[in-house]
């Protein structure tokens, strides 16, 4: 039999494993073009912006949310894509959907790795459908990305200690430098490391091998200092410029929250039971931890050496080196632990227990069937649409339009960056505002002020003057889009 599936593979035909394979990353490809996010209204834009200042070789902006500015792994494919394929909403987040495409791959080779390929198939499986995973496979930020490479290493470095029997041991070392790449997109790669530590404590010896993987990180830190440089002529600017928006958050509002004692204490824990695209997998994912833990399944030790530590500290540990300032708690974060998450599942789905067996199947459909129905039921999909309906209209206007910034940043993206509407942010008081338009982006306004209770708009916004004259309205409710003329 095995010598069959050799042969089949050799002659160029897939054997059903890889034939099966092909068939989940298509449904996983097919489900996130099907609920296609697009770009956000907040850091996507920062990202789209600084990516194409910098395939400009217009530099940073200093003006520009510098933290996110500074993350050159999704900045500079960003630009390529521009590059390549003209600025649009599908280029935008190409390189995010093929790593989201990726980590599908990715986490079969895991399962096949640490278990067989039944688990990494069905490993592969939920992963396609799993609701956090397809909502941000189509968005412009760094989870997704900065996680698969993240997994990439670690999967290089657990293949190396398994199997590989290179010479010269390069797996530990690419290892590394996956993990930078990850560190490139995203910060947080880096609490991979709790990961290693706890590894090795349990492992109780330390191989030579073992001084590549942070030498392989190590070479990714100098690239990234040596491209700082040339850029801003300080090799630590993304370490100083992340600090400095730390503290500006905290005195802005609070940190969301995180800082209340001891409440702030819980706001992970709540969101993993009450957001949809999360809370399904996880109960079961917790339960999977419970039985594993309970039944002693040693194999398994690997994945909860990952996702018990990095949970722990996106729940309680610091996000700043100076003070304690814990993480801003949203669910797109729990991405560095998906795919350990995802393979302990499936680990228990395909387990030997007649119930488990029974079962498993029922539930994975079922987990499919809610996930659907949860993606498709947000709000936050193809946010730009009626901006981009009104747009033409604003090119044809020869006057100043005042509108939130948030709406002057889609604008800008929209129009490719070529600055050719008069966008000026409202004024403090928009009595004074004569012969020009007020463009009222109502469900904009409501999201800006939902994200920080400090932000505050002219009462005018909504209460226009009898001078406003209603020239366009897009869109129904609180959605819509009201422009107005001030005579």
């Amino acid at each position: 039999m095995l010598q069959k599936k050799f042969i089949n593979v050799s002659q160029g035909k897939l054997s059903n494993t890889q034939l099966l394979l092909f068939l989940i990353v298509l449904v996983g490809l097919v489900l996130r073009l099907a609920f296609f996010s697009g770009m956000g209204i907040s850091d996507s834009l920062t990202y789209s912006k600084t990516a194409y200042d910098l395939g400009e070789s217009k530099g940073i902006d200093p003006e520009s949310t510098l933290t996110l500015s500074t993350r050159l792994g999704l900045i500079y494919t960003t630009a390529l894509s521009y590059k390549l394929f003209a600025i649009n909403n599908f280029s935008s987040v190409l390189f995010v959907l093929l790593t989201s495409i990726g980590s599908i791959i990715l986490i079969f080779y895991f399962g096949k790795l640490l278990f067989n390929e039944r688990t990494g198939l069905m490993a592969a499986f939920l992963l396609s459908f799993f609701p956090l995973d397809m909502v941000y496979a189509t968005k412009l930020l760094t989870d997704i990305p900065s996680a698969f490479f993240m997994a990439l290493g670690v999967y290089l470095f657990l293949y190396s200690e398994k199997v590989s029997k290179l010479k010269y041991s390069m797996g530990y070392l690419f290892a590394g430098i996956f993990i930078g790449i990850g560190y490139l997109i995203r910060e947080s790669a880096l609490l991979i490391v709790l990961f290693f530590i706890i590894y090795i404590l349990y492992k109780r010896k330390i191989k030579k091998e073992y001084f590549l993987v942070p030498l392989g990180v190590l070479l990714i830190f100098v690239i990234e200092a040596l491209i700082f440089f040339s850029l801003t002529q300080d090799l630590f600017f993304r370490t100083q410029a992340s600090q400095q928006v730390l503290a500006k958050v905290v005195i802005a509002n609070n940190y969301y929250g995180r800082l209340d004692f001891p409440t702030g204490l819980f706001h992970y824990p709540y969101i993993i039971l009450t957001n949809n695209l999360i809370s399904y997998f996880y109960i079961f994912i917790f339960i999977a931890i419970l039985y594993c833990l309970a039944r002693k399944k040693k194999e398994t030790y690997i994945l909860l050496f990952w996702f018990i530590p990095l949970l722990l500290y996106l729940s309680f540990g610091s996000s700043s080196f100076t003070q304690y300032l814990p993480f801003i708690a949203k669910a797109r974060y729990l991405t560095i632990i998906t795919i350990p998450g995802i393979l302990l599942l499936a680990f228990f789905l395909v387990g030997k227990g007649h119930f488990i067996k029974r079962v498993a199947m029922s539930l994975a459909l079922i987990l499919l069937l809610t996930s659907v129905v949860s993606v498709y039921l947000r709000e936050d999909r193809n946010l730009l649409d009626n901006l981009n309906i009104v747009s033409p209209y604003l090119k044809g206007l020869d006057k100043p339009i005042y509108m939130d910034s948030r709406s002057i940043k889609v604008l800008d993206y929209i129009l490719k960056y070529k600055n050719e509407i008069d966008a000026r942010r409202y004024t403090t008081d928009l009595k004074i505002i004569k012969d020009a338009y007020i463009l009222v982006n109502k469900d904009m306004i409501r999201r800006l002020k939902e994200s920080n209770n400090n932000t505050k708009f002219p009462v005018e916004i909504d209460n226009p003057l009898e001078n406003w004259k209603i020239t366009k309205e897009i869109g129904k409710g609180e959605n819509r889009i009201i422009i107005y003329f001030a005579s």
